[in-house]
């Protein structure tokens, strides 16, 4: 029975392992050699120096981060023109829209050079080359060092190699742990700063679906954005300036226009944002029943708050687009993830895992003492976190000082003016040859003001705000030494009454309105600051998140290196199998097939959808179903050109590669590294992927390449752009 038991273990344990199936994974581009030969017997027609290589050219250097690891993108031309999802550039194209010039609403198709707008703040990383570096960075760190010390130590050398490496090399260099700080690795990027929108559709075709579809196959989406490289006129990065030229490619990907058949070659290269592939059954469980929770009330409150005020106002509408499909895209990612680790037996799954690292080293007491015994420091972290309520008072403390709440901005914005208030108390007399700083910064900051209220709305704001102190006083205990938070807290009946006391806070700051800003310019003194409410809140949330950020801090050095143990132990455990490392916003490579799925019993769902399908979605009463009028007139004639056949165009298509969050924009390639569509999105059935691969359900939309060219020749009217490009 004993032994029934240990097999029915290890066949559980199998059915999750890191490579148990072929088309799992997300591989990293300088090991890939490793994967070759399974790929070529998928179809691949590359070597993997065609993929990876520092002597020539090759695929990795047609490949972008976008963004700082917020998406992914490929260079298609010889001049620096790149693709990505249309959701990954529209907090640029939205900063770049007013309500009379709604580029969201009507899209935008630059003519020339000089037509490209220049996206404020946008950045674009090709890579240049990967490192090992393990033996560096763990070279002269005592093991048996505190935890705390141990992880700053290793911290402080990888800050070490990473500045000094940047200083000689001139590049942007980045370090990263995987497996759970049990290897190390450096990347070199050329990172440029002059980022320039080229084209966009409009979001009735790049959003089309919203958040309704967001998620859901079949999918009608034309998710897709052109932006353009600029160097300096000697090739290297460079702030924006209106010297700086496109730049020169070292590689850009071609595009297949013959389309895909289901069971053709796929894989994907891009920047995957974060995996929890070797997690503990509690790490799982913590997901699924307290970040989900936390998500599903406080950020479904704010996204009803966002669309509420958006239907009020236009510039609203256009200036909250991207917080509110922010907010959208990860409450549904961790509520249906929930959902899908229920389905799968995700926790289950993941404690069977456990109990086979038991077994496995139940015959070796070193083994055992040394891997077994970190599972219970996991399940005491997550206990301990639980307990304390640390996720959800981060989360709110986030909310109310960083994001989605824009106030702190403003008063960010004056931090010259606030510092010296509060350095000189009050104005010198004007007699006085002492020099001013406060009326020195007051001129300048008064100057500022349209610029800082510019696309500021107190309405959304003040509901946004609420939502979040609502969350912080339901999951926090006495404010000690927090005046205002603990009076706050005191108040009779404030678990109702708080929105009515924030609405009255932002209509007597200084912070929430131009008016109120030059009444502070005005009269510049302390007594008046340190009156101001949000002001002192402000400070108030600072303090307390130092209050908790120690213990916060040891606890996770804590079960830091406890993952670390645990994660060694499943690789020594499954030495001789290839394993690939979490995602970690470092490139990396997937690859399998175009394929469809079965849903539930029943149904099944074809790879391929096509215009037709937009078509009968349209809702002219819809905002994110309404078909603009010459996209039907294209379809009503079949006026499709080259992209489309035998009467039909093609829109999306499913494939079975492995991806994530920030996997977005990511180029899909063909056997022979072509370009034939661009990932946008997972599918809702298999939210849990981040846990775990589930080969049968898990499907990463595709846009078709022939839909995007379709939308920039045919609807867009784009030669500029089509002629860029090369066409297979």
């Amino acid at each position: 029975m004993k032994a029934l038991k240990n097999i029915i273990t290890w066949l559980l344990v199998l059915s999750f392992l890191p490579n148990a199936f072929a088309d799992e994974g997300m591989w990293m581009l300088n090991l890939i050699g490793k994967n070759i030969s399974a790929m070529q017997a998928l179809g691949l027609k590359l070597s993997a120096e065609d993929i990876y290589s520092v002597n020539k050219s090759s695929l990795k250097d047609a490949i972008v981060q976008f963004d700082d690891g917020g998406c992914s993108a490929e260079l298609v031309s010889p001049n620096g023109l790149f693709f990505t999802n249309h959701h990954c550039g529209v907090d640029a194209v939205q900063n770049l829209s007013t309500v009379s010039n709604n580029l969201l609403e009507n899209g935008y198709w630059a003519k020339s050079l000089a037509e490209e707008l220049p996206a404020q703040g946008k950045t674009a990383l090709i890579l240049v080359d990967i490192t090992d570096i393990t033996s560096d960075v763990l070279a002269g760190i005592s093991p048996s060092l505190p935890n705390r010390e141990y992880f700053e130590a290793i911290n402080q050398k990888m800050q070490h190699i990473q500045d000094s490496i940047e200083t000689k090399s001139g590049y942007h260099v980045v370090v990263r742990p995987f497996f759970n700080y049990n290897e190390f690795y450096m990347f070199r990027y050329e990172r440029y700063r002059d980022v320039r929108l080229v084209g966009v559709p409009p979001a009735s075709i790049g959003n089309f679906g919203g958040d309704v579809d967001n998620w859901h196959w079949p999918r009608h989406t034309g998710d897709f954005c052109i932006f353009r490289i600029y160097t300096s006129p000697d090739g290297k990065p460079a702030d924006y300036s209106p010297k700086n030229i496109p730049l020169k490619s070292k590689n850009y990907l071609k595009i297949n226009l013959q389309g895909v058949q289901e069971g053709d070659f796929a894989m994907i290269i891009g920047f995957p944002g974060r995996t929890h592939r070797y997690a503990s059954s509690y790490e799982a469980l913590f997901n699924r029943e307290v970040v989900a929770n936390f998500k599903r009330t406080v950020w479904g409150e704010m996204i009803s708050a966002i669309k509420k005020a958006q239907q009020t106002d236009p510039a609203i509408k256009v200036n909250y687009t991207d917080k509110h499909d922010y907010l959208v895209n990860f409450y549904q990612k961790d509520v249906w993830q929930a959902e899908s680790m229920y389905k799968y037996n995700v926790v289950e799954r993941l404690a069977a895992r456990e109990d086979s690292l038991k077994a496995w080293a139940n015959t070796n007491p070193f083994l055992y003492s040394r891997y077994v015994t970190s599972i219970p420091v996991l399940d005491n972290y997550y206990q301990t976190v639980t307990q304390n309520r640390w996720e959800e008072l981060e989360g709110a403390i986030s909310a109310l000082s960083f994001y989605p709440v824009d106030v702190y901005k403003n008063v960010t914005a004056c931090n010259d003016f606030v510092s010296a208030i509060i350095m000189q108390g009050k104005p010198f007399s004007r007699l006085s040859f002492k020099r001013d700083y406060i009326r020195h910064e007051a001129k300048l900051l008064e100057k500022r003001i349209p610029q800082i209220f510019e696309k500021y709305h107190i309405y959304p704001d003040v509901q946004l705000y609420s939502i979040a102190f609502g969350a912080l006083l339901n999951n926090s205990g006495e404010f000690n030494n927090l005046g205002m938070l603990n009076a706050i807290k005191k108040v009779e009946d404030i678990s109702t009454s708080y929105p009515y006391y924030i609405r009255a806070f932002y209509e007597k700051s200084y912070f929430t309105s131009p008016e109120n800003l030059k009444k502070l310019i005005k009269r510049p003194y302390l007594d008046s600051l340190v009156k101001d409410p949000l002001f002192i809140l402000y400070h108030n949330y600072d303090m307390l998140w130092d209050s908790i950020y120690n213990s916060m801090y040891e606890a996770r050095q804590n079960y830091n290196r406890a993952m670390q143990l645990y994660t060694k132990g499943i690789m020594e455990m499954n030495k001789g199998k290839l394993l690939y490392p979490d995602a970690n916003s470092t490139p990396r490579l997937t690859y399998g097939r175009v394929r469809g799925y079965r849903p539930t019993d029943g149904m099944v769902y074809k790879p391929f959808t096509t215009l037709d399908g937009v078509m009968e979605k349209d809702d002219p009463n819809s905002d994110v179903f309404k078909v603009p009028s010459k996209l039907r007139k294209l379809w009503e004639r079949k006026d499709y050109g080259p992209y489309g056949k035998d009467g039909v165009m093609p829109v999306c298509f499913l494939t079975d590669n492995d991806i994530t969050g920030g996997n977005s924009g990511s180029g899909v390639l063909d056997a022979n590294g072509n370009l034939i569509g661009i990932a946008f999105d997972g599918n809702a059935e298999a939210m849990a992927c981040d846990f775990m691969y589930e080969p049968q359900t898990q499907r990463t939309i595709v846009v078709d390449i022939r839909y995007v060219l379709f939308i920039i020749d045919k609807f867009g009217e784009s030669k500029y752009i089509m002629n860029e490009l090369t066409i297979l």
